[in-house]
């Protein structure tokens, strides 16, 4: 039988009120609460990703001023000459011919398009694009061996040792925190569709009950 009926007295149908008035008000009130929780849900992710971002957004910015000027430029260039030069020497013993064969780029090249990729994908990432994160991914693959490999530090007990230590170790977690981010995302995205289609129902039951 119809929730909106009951029986009366004589065992026939009766259109019960109260009943009805509590359906629609349930009905009413269950898109706006949903609607509010996605609406939640997406304010509180953009602020997240707003906040991850900065720290790559704000090292981009830093570093394009710094190539801007040419002393501080020079200055930068030559305080990661020598990783870098450890880095082709590396790569190049495990293939067996030299790097620039396959990047041919100087190491002013080489900051600079690591300076693009950093920028470029912290504000896709800010946009909640899989691209973004893929960048940053990229970025802080390839950057962090190469510039904060600690165990290359004879001092263990020295400052800079510590300094690069903790850096690589941030750099993995903020690598580890991008992948978790990537792999949730087809999930969070279903829910948010699936929370819409649900708001959509209900309110179309409202309309047509």
């Amino acid at each position: 039988m119809n929730r909106r009926f009951g029986l009366g007295a004589t065992g026939a149908p009766v259109w019960d009120k109260r009943r009805d008035a509590r359906s629609f008000r349930h009905s009413r009130g269950a898109p706006r609460r949903k609607d509010s929780g996605v609406a939640a849900m997406g304010a509180t992710a953009f602020v997240g990703r707003c906040m991850f971002a900065f720290v790559f957004l704000a090292s981009a910015v830093n570093k394009l001023q710094t190539l801007s000027d040419p002393i501080a430029g020079a200055a930068t260039l030559a305080s990661i000459a020598p990783r870098l030069a450890a880095a082709r020497a590396l790569f190049a013993s495990k293939i067996g011919f030299p790097l620039y064969l396959v990047l041919p780029f100087t190491d002013g090249q080489l900051l600079l398009l690591g300076t693009l990729t950093e920028g470029v994908g912290a504000v896709l990432f800010v946009a909640d694009s899989s691209l973004g994160a893929k960048m940053l991914m990229l970025f802080t693959l390839v950057v962090t061996p190469v510039m904060h490999a600690f165990w290359l530090i004879p001092d263990k007990h020295s400052a800079g040792y510590q300094v690069e230590m903790i850096m690589f170790y941030k750099n993995v977690a903020m690598f580890g925190a991008l992948l978790f981010w990537h792999a949730t995302r087809p999930v969070v995205v279903g829910s948010r569709r699936g929370g819409a289609r649900g708001i959509s129902s209900a309110v179309g039951r409202v309309k047509w009950e």
